[in-house]
């Protein structure tokens, strides 16, 4: 539908008060000046190609360029303020408003409005793939990340992240960064605040992502967050105490890493919850069956925590050691009872924070996002 381009201007001169009376002989009133603005946008602009609002006999007091994509077209000024240019990339296929007030020496003053659209452009096919933990009725703990994988490789990673947005119902800090060029999560400095929905936008619809792609469509996914779930296992203590929305809910006996190897010490560093398993078979990672330190065994209520294999999960034949030694491969184990019940409650997105050990675990160990410093975990965002 072809749009409608329109110009509203208004005059306002400031003009001596006199009497009804004639003049004195020889006086006069000046003719105002009037600025005259102008805007060389046609109205199926190139969205690629430069555009610029000029006034003659008066300078810019303000100029404001929005679109009915809710943004605002930043641009610049000429040093005599008789010129504004924007020479970015705007959105294809989008309406464009422009106002603008410009002022002359006498004080008169004119406004200006004006639309024009700009050409559309064919999708690439860009977009998003996947976004996770958000499934269709889930709630999802205070540490859950928003990991976003996208169709293809971004062609420009800061133009794809300048069109992602995070909104939340209470307020937070947050950034991303990038995994690769197809991957980016979103991480806030301090767990969210919880019971509340979290919503993420990808407006790419229209929109330029560099080189020669342009986004195919917007994309939206809506994140619930349950009840605040943390729980803190000091591994010299032998327990783990699992707080509910402020208030200690539950302390479990565990029993961690033997620290026999290296690699059967449990990790130190935040956790997350990633998935819940009613049975399953742990398998020493890497081992061949002829090797003496390979094991199978089934264990239920595994509640995975990580991706290298460290799971909380019931271990009856260790109920002995619960509460007093460490003599697992590295996992929390627990009694099948109180397994069950962790289990139960948990949430993807859960922290479970490990301290008391001397092996960290790495920030890309599954959602191991929180080990790494908000700091440099900003340093991974392209803007």
């Amino acid at each position: 539908m072809k749009r409608r381009t329109f110009v509203v201007a208004s005059v306002t001169t400031l003009l001596p008060l006199g009497a009804c009376a004639a003049p004195p002989q020889g006086s006069f009133t000046p003719a105002p000046i009037v600025p005259k603005i102008s805007l060389d946008a046609g109205e199926e602009h190139d969205p690629t190609e430069p555009f610029t609002l000029a006034v003659t006999k008066g300078l810019f007091e303000e100029v404001s360029v929005t679109t009915d994509r809710s943004k605002t077209i930043e641009g610049s000024y000429n040093e005599d303020l008789t010129e504004w240019v924007y020479e970015g990339v705007l959105d294809a296929g989008s309406l464009h408003t422009v106002s603008a007030k410009a002022v002359s020496t006498d004080g008169t003053v004119t406004e200006f409005k004006q639309e024009f659209t700009t050409e559309g452009r064919e999708g690439s096919g860009f977009g998003v793939a996947d976004v996770t933990p958000v499934a269709e009725g889930e709630t999802v703990g205070v540490g859950a990340p928003i990991i976003v994988t996208f169709t293809e490789g971004a062609p420009d990673r800061a133009e794809v992240e300048k069109n992602l947005k995070v909104e939340s119902e209470t307020e937070h800090e947050g950034a991303w960064r990038w995994m690769s060029d197809s991957q980016v999560i979103y991480r806030t400095k301090e767990y969210w605040g919880a019971n509340q929905t979290v919503t993420f936008t990808a407006s790419f619809g229209g929109v330029f992502l560099g080189g020669d792609t342009w986004g195919e469509e917007d994309h939206t996914a809506e994140m619930k967050i349950g009840a605040s779930q943390i729980s803190r296992a000091h591994i010299p203590d032998f327990h783990m105490e699992v707080e509910i929305d402020g208030e200690v809910a539950k302390t479990i006996p565990i029993s961690a890493g033997n620290g026999e190897k290296y690699e059967y010490i449990t990790a130190s560093g935040t956790h997350l919850v990633m998935e819940k398993l009613e049975h399953k078979v742990m398998v020493a990672p890497g081992k061949e069956e002829d090797d003496p330190d390979y094991y199978e065994t089934p264990v239920d209520w595994a509640t995975r925590i990580n991706a290298s294999g460290e799971f909380v999960h019931g271990a009856p034949w260790s109920v002995g050691s619960q509460g007093n030694a460490n003599v697992s491969h590295g996992c929390l184990n627990a009694s099948n009872e109180n397994a069950k019940w962790f289990f139960d409650i948990a949430q993807r997105g859960d922290p479970v924070e490990v301290t008391g050990t001397e092996r960290p675990m790495p920030y890309d160990n599954g959602w191991g996002y929180w080990v790494m410093g908000w700091d440099e975990w900003k340093e991974g965002s392209a803007l």
